[in-house]
């Protein structure tokens, strides 16, 4: 690799112009601390041309119906079998009384694979959710989930999404594209969607108006590679169908018991970030998780490319489980707090990144 073509891509990037697949596999050769701050730089101009100094947050409800799963990931601490010790599940009027308690502004329902919660358990969840709260915006299901509800309920994939838009779905969340490796793959979470299948059932998604989100989780033997070729193909898949409204790229959360002992650091946390806000030219949106980066590092996120802090979170369990030492919930005078410090503007959005109740 040309050793010069780290400044030239850095320029492009800065300015949000498309980098070639080599100019993207330059960024993240040889990364030393000059060349750290050189990318958040980079990154920061590129997310000022797009946002100002303007940063999002959402007041969003973690709805996971029950924790049981049988696709057998090697990383996860959050799937538990029926006996183990943390499973649970939840009834319905249970998540009905969190809702109305807490008055969120959109809800995240994600759970584990069983046929405790099946497709049309599911389904009729998303329906009484939006008979209930009509204004409610509802991201629900990953990938790996509509893969799992077609092949359970016999329906084509197709099928199930246009049943779940019909009921009140808006929108999809990224989670279970893990990182598109081969190698990872067959390695870690070999019982369920593949890297491909991820992608097609998302840009299925997208050819029905329902936009989703993209994720990567990382810091667990990847390599940046691999990083760089999972961003590579997601900006590839925005181009065909333009329905990606934001990247979030997860550090992985070892947990006790895991293979290794230690996730990636922040500055590792930010260097993702900061690649991601310059390769990513067609993906408006980029978040900084604070549940599974911590709050100091999301917050500095900000500075290194992200425009969204993602939210309040009532609830969150599968970052918890996994030995995230987050707060589990975040009050907006908290979350404000937070942004303010790290220099920037905070706006309370709408689930379509739309500032919420006219602020500015």
């Amino acid at each position: 690799m040309d050793n010069d073509i780290f400044e030239p891509a850095l320029q492009k990037g800065a300015l949000g112009e498309r980098l070639s697949r080599e100019e993207a596999y330059g960024l993240a050769e040889a990364i030393t601390p000059d060349r750290l701050h050189r990318l958040g730089a980079a990154a920061l101009a590129n997310r000022q041309r797009r946002f100002g100094r303007q940063a999002t947050y959402v007041f969003n409800l973690q709805i996971n119906p029950t924790n049981i799963c049988g696709s057998g990931c090697t990383f996860c601490n959050y799937a538990a079998s029926k006996h183990a010790a943390h499973a649970y599940v939840l009834e319905e009027p249970a998540i009905f009384d969190q809702v109305e308690r807490l008055g969120p502004t959109e809800v995240h329902i994600v759970g584990g694979l069983n046929q405790i919660w099946p497709f049309a358990r599911n389904l009729e969840l998303v329906r009484s959710l939006r008979n209930r709260y009509p204004e409610l915006y509802i991201k629900s299901f990953t990938a790996v989930e509509i893969d799992y509800f077609a092949k359970t309920a016999g329906l084509p994939e197709s099928t199930v999404l246009d049943q779940l838009k019909a009921a009140g779905m808006d929108a999809m969340p990224g989670g279970g594209a893990e990182i598109f490796s081969d190698r990872l793959y067959r390695q870690h979470w070999k019982n369920k969607t593949s890297p491909d299948g991820w992608v097609r059932i998302h840009q299925l998604a997208h050819s029905k108006g329902i936009p989703t989100n993209a994720s990567m989780l990382f810091g667990f033997g990847d390599t940046w590679d691999e990083r760089i070729e999972h961003l590579l193909i997601l900006r590839q898949a925005q181009d065909r169908s333009g329905g990606f409204s934001c990247f979030i790229p997860l550090p992985f959360q070892p947990g006790a018991g895991n293979f290794i002992d230690n996730g990636p650091t922040p500055l590792e946390t930010l260097s993702v970030l900061a690649i991601s806000r310059l390769v990513l030219d067609n993906i408006p949106h980029l978040k900084s998780y604070w549940p599974m980066t911590g709050l100091e590092t999301g917050a500095a996120g900000l500075s290194w490319g992200a425009d969204d802090m993602d939210g309040t979170i009532s609830e969150e369990k599968i970052a918890h489980l996994a030995g995230a030492a987050t707060p589990v919930g975040m009050a907006r005078a908290k979350m404000e707090e937070s942004i303010i410090t790290a220099g920037f503007a905070p706006v309370e959005r709408d689930g379509v990144f739309s500032p919420r109740g006219g602020l500015q």
